[in-house]
């Protein structure tokens, strides 16, 4: 019996066909917003030109409007490095758009965070979650920065309201060790690793997570979160982090309610301020 051989070059073309036809381009069309010659794609894609040039592979990229996973996924398997830039105002303007709807059709908290942990974007829940103004375009100061550095800081808007910071902090650093894995060598990752360990509360957290066993499923574990949440009481989530299958460098937070009183509260309606999850600068003003 004869063994199948597949070179990475072919297993690059076969993906890069897979992401022309799913975008609804032709090899033609991708040809000529790339400058390339009539059949070179087609000849990529099939593997006769198994190790086309790196410029060559970032112009039908670029031609095909490719996001940062699907360029990473493909300029590796065609045997190129790519680094992780931070998102720039583009990608995070994108980020934003494309996560919209979904965020507002999410009947709990959510919201989107890049891989810096910069809240980028919410739903029309968060805003009470956190006790500010659903008119505050900045979420209370939240906004645009690292939101682990709140979560960590028992003075914050977000820390003070931690009910089990025992619990619910250790569980974040598990998390965010195996969230930041991909980006670990990237210079933007270890200055964000200095700035958290600058915290004593992050720190003392980061240790209790080096000198124990993570749990197995560490990977996707739902990370438990009692909130203090004035009149309501006590609120129970368990957060899950779903990345961008696009762009992996984003990710929603979604809040799941995790005991009978919290979902007593969002059923009676309690949350429904203002409906949106446009970008900060962008918010309804529920007034109107």
């Amino acid at each position: 019996m004869s063994r199948v051989t597949i070179q990475r070059g072919s297993l690059g073309g076969a993906r890069l066909r897979a992401l022309r036809e799913r975008l609804g381009r032709t090899q033609l069309w991708v040809e000529l917003e790339a400058g390339l010659g009539t059949g070179y794609l087609q000849r990529v894609e099939s593997g006769r030109v198994a190790q086309p040039s790196r410029e060559t592979v970032e112009r039908i990229l670029d031609a095909l409007g490719a996001r940062f996973s699907e360029r990473r996924e493909i300029m590796e398997l065609f045997g190129y490095r790519v680094s992780v830039p931070l998102p720039s105002e583009e990608d995070i303007r994108w980020a934003r758009d494309v996560s919209r709807a979904e965020l507002d059709a999410f009947p709990f908290p959510a919201y989107v965070l890049d891989c810096t942990t910069r809240l980028l974007s919410w739903n029309g829940r968060v805003p009470d979650l956190f006790a500010v103004s659903p008119r505050d375009p900045t979420l209370g100061g939240l906004a645009g920065d690292p939101l682990l550095v709140a979560w960590f800081d028992p003075a914050s808007q977000a820390g003070r309201l931690v009910a089990e910071p025992d619990t619910t902090l250790l569980a974040m650093i598990y998390a965010l060790r195996h969230e930041l894995a991909q980006f670990y060598d990237e210079t933007w990752c270890q200055a964000l690793l200095a700035r958290l360990l600058a915290l004593p509360r992050f720190r003392e957290y980061w240790q209790q997570a080096e000198q124990s066993a993570p749990p197995p499923t560490a990977a996707r574990a739902l990370i438990p979160l009692r909130l203090t949440a004035g009149g309501a009481g006590v609120l129970s989530f368990r957060l899950a982090s779903e990345p961008f299958t696009r762009d992996a460098r984003f990710r929603v937070i979604y809040f799941f309610p995790d005991d009978l009183q919290t979902m007593k509260y969002y059923a009676a309606g309690r949350k429904e301020r203002d409906g949106s999850s446009l970008p900060p600068d962008q918010q309804i003003d529920p007034s109107r």
